[in-house]
């Protein structure tokens, strides 16, 4: 683990002023210790700058484009680089290398996960904001279901096809009824499917070209058949239209409390996780097996932003800095229990979950500072016009994986359609 580094130095007090809008997503107890760090802190340190905490509207994203484009938007607000491209694609995004270079030594860069830092840069070449946490896909799993089915914790000599063959040997049914799937793992969602393809060896697009898409490579198709078949052939991985209602508004944390799923790849949240279950299952933390090539997951850039037309720019920046500060993101573990974006703060990471809630010390917290030190997290590679290839390819994940019936040959002319549109004029 590299040596803590200091904070990058800040302006005087006083040098930066204004009254600074920042766009607040999480929780209403999450907002409300922020408002009191920023209070009992930053307030005293930039007496001249004021800053109002605003918790994100629902449908917040056309919200904020349509306050960007009549010139009111937050001065500061979240995204990661699956969300940003809508705004920086409309040049709403201030790129930030040239504050970073100003203020920022390489010792201090040193104290960012090398793989956060890298993925907050743009196709465009932009760095579109600053870290907020990290969000990395683990595996949730159940080890009472486990037990009961004789079968070993998973462990790091686990492949993909030790986890789809234990995910069949987990699923119960009670007649046409799955009452407890063996796997859950999102592979309809946008921003979940695409490490599947790069732990089995492929790409969705060429690593030298962002407007050829390369989802229809013979190990892509591969990756794609793994979890088709899970789902649709061995209905051991759970069915989106089968998990609540209509299928859009399930809880996965909710349905992994009351065992529905035996093992769940999804995020990192440990306090939420804690509050949610209630020691009513025995549950652990693992990382997600390897594929046929390398082990790779969603590890999330979850940030803050600065919109490009701020009147406040330069105390929004000062904003950022004391955010992605080690202070700040102690304090954050304290009110939210997420991963810290610095190896300096993550230290104390784990001491701060196990006196938050004691039973963490039996779900193998350690996988988290781990996969920091191992690197294996990250984010896609993006075309060339991200959003308009998400608009191409979303209905298709939707096609194969939630309404179903449809083969994974299917991709092979979405990835034509796609690469089309972007060499397009």
């Amino acid at each position: 683990t590299p040596a803590a580094a200091p904070a990058a130095a800040a302006a005087p007090s006083g040098a930066a002023s204004g009254a600074v809008r920042w766009q607040f997503r999480g929780s209403a107890t999450d907002l409300a210790g922020a408002q009191k760090y920023l209070t009992d802190t930053f307030g005293q340190k930039f007496p001249n700058i004021k800053v109002s905490v605003e918790p994100a509207p629902d449908g917040r994203d056309d919200k904020l484009v349509a306050a960007m484009v009549g010139g009111n938007a937050p001065d500061v607000f979240e995204s990661w680089s699956d969300n940003v491209t809508q705004f920086a694609d409309r040049g709403q995004v201030l790129d930030v290398e040239p504050l970073v270079k100003t203020d920022y030594t390489a010792d201090d860069l040193k104290d960012f996960y090398p793989w956060q830092w890298h993925d907050f840069v743009l196709p465009s070449q932009i760095r579109f904001g600053l870290p907020k946490y990290v969000n990395v896909m683990f595996t949730w799993y159940n080890k009472d279901a486990f037990d009961k089915a004789g079968i070993k914790p998973p462990d790091d000599t686990w492949t993909h096809d030790t986890y789809a063959a234990n995910a069949k040997k987990l699923t119960i049914n009670n007649g046409d009824t799955v009452t407890q799937w063996g796997l859950f793992y999102p592979v309809w969602s946008w921003d979940r499917y695409w490490y599947k393809i790069d732990a089995f060896g492929g790409l969705t697009r060429d690593a030298n070209d962002n407007t050829l898409a390369t989802f229809d490579s013979d190990v892509a198709m591969q990756a794609w058949e793994w979890s088709r078949k899970l789902m649709w052939d061995d209905k051991a991985m759970a069915q989106q239209l089968l998990l609540a209602g209509n299928g859009q508004n399930y809880d996965s944390l909710q349905l992994f409390a009351t065992g529905r799923f035996a093992m769940a790849e999804d995020g990192f949240y440990p306090f939420a996780m804690a509050k949610a279950i209630q020691k009513k299952i025995n549950w652990g933390y693992s990382h997600t097996p390897t594929g046929p090539k390398q082990r790779k997951v969603l590890g999330t850039t979850d940030g803050f932003v600065l919109w490009k037309n701020t009147k406040v720019q330069a105390a929004g920046w000062e904003l950022m800095k004391f955010l992605a500060g080690k202070d700040y993101q102690i304090n954050q573990v304290n009110v939210t229990g997420l991963l810290p974006i610095r190896f300096s703060a993550l230290n104390d990471w784990k001491t701060i979950c196990l006196k938050a809630y004691p039973e963490l010390e039996q779900v193998n917290l350690d996988v988290g500072p781990k996969a920091m030190e191992m690197g294996y997290p990250g984010n896609r590679q993006f075309f060339k016009k991200d959003a308009e290839a998400r608009q191409i390819m979303e209905p298709a994940l939707q096609k194969v994986y939630v309404s179903g019936g449809t083969p994974v040959s299917y991709f092979k002319d979405i990835a034509k359609q796609v690469t089309d549109k972007m060499r397009a004029p």
